[in-house]
């Protein structure tokens, strides 16, 4: 039976896809990898099965949010530990990445779920991405670490499933910000942490294409909707290529 199952939505991400799969190869820690298709058309669905994930892939003819797809993964997942992460998203050193993430749910029963901060992928680093990702990884670490209020991003997620099942699984009616949703209502049934020992490396294609500051306006704006009214700013989240 798997320890973990690493769960990666995707649509259309061939550019990215096989790069984090490829990150994945070396890790021994028993797992499983789920890919939870929108509908792609490109060669998605081809790299996800060349390199043995198992695919789910969503056939209505509306969007699928990111909680369906989400879902939908978990639906599927045997692990002990469900793992969100987006298809661009590389594990350093993922053995002892996983190993030690698995520790400290072993080592602190109360503890439900964990994020990491996030960094750029090292051919994109700049002064720019250090100065904007670090305000965000920091309000992580103070929300979950000092006010165990329970926020996260979804490029990295890691729960206990059966606390995950418990709670009801994200949000399938948000178009964005089911991630940090989620974490809050995890944080109900026990502790949430930012594991700043570690970190995963994104790409950030969205602040390099529209810039850093739309970006933070983006995510605060739907980030106070969905915490005051219950509902994203946005009726769908613009797909950044």
């Amino acid at each position: 039976m798997p320890v973990i199952s690493i769960i990666i939505p995707t649509l259309k991400e061939e550019q990215f896809l096989e790069r984090t799969l490829e990150n994945l190869k070396t890790l021994q820690v028993p797992h499983e990898i789920i890919i939870t298709d929108g509908g792609s058309t490109d060669r998605t669905l081809d790299i996800a099965r060349a390199h043995g994930a198992k695919t789910t892939v969503w056939s209505e003819s509306r969007r699928q949010t990111f909680g369906e797809a989400k879902n939908a993964g978990a639906a599927r997942a045997t692990g002990t530990y469900l793992i969100f992460i987006d298809a661009d998203v590389l594990i350093p050193e993922p053995e002892a990445f996983f190993t030690e993430m698995v520790a400290a749910f072993e080592k602190n029963k109360k503890l439900v779920g964990m994020t990491v901060p996030l960094k750029p992928w090292p051919e994109n680093h700049s002064f720019v991405d250090a100065f904007f990702s670090a305000p965000l990884n920091w309000f992580y670490i103070i929300s979950n670490n000092v006010f165990r209020s329970g926020n996260s991003s979804g490029e990295f997620q890691m729960m206990r499933a059966d606390v995950f099942r418990k709670a009801g699984g994200f949000g399938e009616q948000l178009a964005a910000g089911e991630d940090n949703e989620m974490f809050r209502r995890l944080a109900s049934f026990g502790r949430t942490f930012s594991y700043y020992k570690l970190c995963v490396r994104h790409s950030l294609r969205r602040p390099h294409k529209i810039g850093w500051l739309r970006t933070y306006g983006i995510w605060m704006k739907n980030g106070l909707s969905v915490a005051l009214r219950g509902k994203a700013a946005y009726k769908e989240w613009s797909v950044v290529r």
